[in-house]
């Protein structure tokens, strides 16, 4: 029950993210998808969520292809957004890039637009909400190391 309240939850806030994308940008000098990311890093606000992002290398295209349609979509100027902290960014084998981003609430859009204006063509592109499971993992081993214990 928790799956689906969840599942039509992130439903609901992608579609909603897909129609406000689709308006136009407002420039501003720390909000602009056209700047450079290479650029003194924006520290993300207190208030701001974990994102992950998959690009799914298109099998049908080598990797110099994947390069010139990038560099041709100017997706390395644009992504990720200079608001974005890369926390991780691996490549996953037969897979492509999974990258974990800590982005400021609220600048979703951002981030679907450097998506859309960079990688499409080059990449399938999967995006997930994430949160830090470790903590709870760990409290969960912990917890139930005490229960073992206290049944000997």
């Amino acid at each position: 029950m928790l799956k689906k309240i969840l599942l039509i939850g992130l439903s609901v806030f992608f579609v909603s993210q897909i129609a406000l994308a689709q308006q136009p940008v407002e420039k501003t000098d720390s909000t602009s998808v056209e700047g450079p990311s290479m650029a003194a890093p924006v520290e993300p606000i207190a208030d701001s969520i974990l994102v992950t992002v998959v690009l799914k290398h298109q099998q049908d295209k080598n990797l110099s292809e994947i390069r010139r349609i990038l560099e041709a979509q100017g997706f390395w100027d644009i992504f990720p957004p200079q608001d974005a902290r890369v926390l991780s960014w691996t490549i996953a084998m037969n897979l492509g890039h999974v990258i974990l981003l800590k982005i400021p609430a609220g600048s979703e859009r951002r981030l679907n637009l450097s998506l859309e204006n960079g990688a499409w063509g080059a990449f399938n592109t999967e995006v997930y909400l994430t949160y830090d499971y470790k903590p709870v993992w760990e409290n969960y081993v912990e917890r139930r190391e005490e229960a073992k214990a206290d049944r000997h």
